[in-house]
């Protein structure tokens, strides 16, 4: 039997050769992820999150009343606030995260499927991606391209799409921009500066921090902590995240329809429904992927 964290049974670190790892099968809140489109994987992970958040003020609640009814001590709300919020602001860093990895996923698994409709030369990097790209394999060449890549930048999801379908979402320094438009790259930087503020100054808001959200549309006290449970920030970040998700995935797979019937990607060859089927698999599809002229 496993002992308990903190036991003396637990191995050294410095001792370990061995990073343990768990086949994603035996995670219950990841298990469907290798059957599961990227956006689907995303939405499944924010729900996951709600579902523990609640579990969390569920529990205290049930115990409370519990304790209540046994005329015992209730047990303190203050340590319940403290995990509870510690669990938010954890959290609140993972759904970023994960939100960074279904750009990652969306472009890995597109990328393999679309590849030979994408000529090497606008593949952007070294010239051993290019090379690369070029090559047949078994291994999986664009995964190799972009597993390594930061996806918490906006231009450099913009130069992925653009590799693969020609086709820019964000264009973030355009100043002609609708204002819807200019709304959703506020929040999106902003999201980004948090998951910075989170990850690097445990969610500490620096002097430079503040400048930054300041720059992005937003204020943030400096010297003070990012609070994902007051006024409900957290889960305005998950909705906002949610949306986004959903809406990229719409305009990418549409993007991918309109692209693959250029000169440039068809070069007069039939497109065979087997690539359509294998887009679907790999990131869902839309009316528009559908009305193709698949043979």
């Amino acid at each position: 039997m496993t002992r308990t964290l903190g036991a003396l049974n637990i191995a050294a670190f410095e001792s370990r050769n061995e990073i343990a790892t768990t086949e994603s099968q035996d995670i219950k809140h990841l298990a469907n992820a290798s059957t599961q489109t990227p956006v689907d994987q995303f939405l499944a992970t924010l729900s996951h999150q709600r579902n523990y958040l609640n579990w969390i003020a569920t529990r205290h609640e049930d115990l409370t009343d519990a304790r209540a009814r046994l005329n015992e001590r209730a047990p303190k709300a203050a340590t319940y606030r403290k995990y509870r919020w510690y669990s938010e602001q954890l959290l609140l860093l993972e759904a970023i995260n994960a939100f960074e990895t279904f750009y990652k996923t969306t472009m890995v698994r597109l990328g393999r499927e679309i590849r030979r409709y994408v000529p090497p030369s606008r593949i952007k990097g070294s010239v051993e991606a290019r090379v690369l790209w070029d090559i047949s394999g078994r291994a999986s060449v664009p995964a190799l391209i972009f597993e390594h890549q930061l996806f918490h930048d906006l231009d450099a999801i913009d130069e992925a799409t653009h590799m693969l379908v020609n086709a820019k979402r964000y264009k973030s320094s355009n100043a002609q921009a609708s204002a819807e438009h200019l709304a959703l790259l506020r929040a999106l930087k902003s999201t980004f500066q948090i998951r910075h503020t989170l990850s690097h100054n445990q969610g500490m808001v620096t002097n430079s921090d503040s400048v930054k959200f300041k720059v992005a549309g937003f204020t943030a006290a400096g010297a003070a902590i990012i609070d994902p449970a007051k006024d409900a920030l957290g889960e305005s970040v998950r909705r906002f995240l949610e949306q986004e998700a959903n809406q990229f995935t719409v305009w990418l797979i549409d993007k991918t329809a309109e692209y693959l019937v250029t000169p440039a990607a068809a070069n007069g060859a039939p497109l065979p429904v087997r690539l359509k089927d294998k887009i679907v698999a790999a990131i869902g599809s839309t009316p528009r992927l559908e009305a193709l002229p698949w043979v």
